[in-house]
């Protein structure tokens, strides 16, 4: 497995690989994977707002909507400013839609970020309602043990975070990958296709 030297990339920007998919499809496993063996650090927007103390974060978190764009923007830009040492980033599951593609090309200019890679993971719907039903014995998460939750999250996806994928399947770094694949063999496609662009 090929491991890439981030120091490769124009010395004045911070290399970012941002991760995209339904719902359960393994991206916050494969953004954990590369960033433990790259030391980027992994950016999750969802455990970001999870840890949030602000009441009407934590309320929105349980219905399984997405919360307000500009409000999430925020939220990341603080995270990204805090960690702005960091070697690189891993973004999972962020952006969502085509306006947080938007304000987050905005965070990357202000803060000096490059994409480097968009790896896609799909699967089909039922797969993704049995891996989120067994996820949800052990995660504690309450927004994996409601089918309804399911539904909402399934929903957005389509409505929202599809027109993005299709938007971003042009540029030349994006890679879709069967998320159906063994968990090794979708690690191994990724760092094979790591930062070539």
């Amino acid at each position: 497995m090929k491991i890439k030297n981030f120091k490769e990339f124009d010395s004045l920007s911070t290399p970012c690989v941002i991760f995209v998919g339904p719902p359960g499809c393994g991206k916050g496993t494969q953004a954990e994977i590369l960033c433990k063996k790259t030391h980027l650090k992994h950016v999750s927007t969802g455990d970001i707002l999870r840890k949030s103390d602000d009441e009407e974060v934590k309320e929105l978190m349980k219905t399984g909507k997405l919360l307000p764009d500009d409000l999430v923007s925020k939220e990341l830009e603080k995270f990204i400013q805090k960690n702005k040492k960091s070697a690189g980033f891993v973004f999972d599951g962020y952006p969502r839609n085509l306006k947080q593609k938007t304000l987050l090309d905005k965070i990357m200019s202000n803060n000096n970020l490059e994409t480097i890679n968009i790896f896609f993971l799909d699967v089909p719907e039922e797969t993704l309602k049995e891996r989120i039903k067994e996820r949800g014995k052990t995660s504690g998460r309450a927004d994996d043990n409601d089918p309804e939750v399911f539904k909402v999250r399934m929903g957005e996806y389509k409505d929202q975070t599809l027109p993005l994928i299709k938007s971003m399947k042009k540029l030349k770094n994006f890679l879709e990958i069967s998320g159906e694949k063994d968990l090794d063999e979708v690690t191994e496609i990724i760092f094979d296709n790591l930062g070539e662009i």
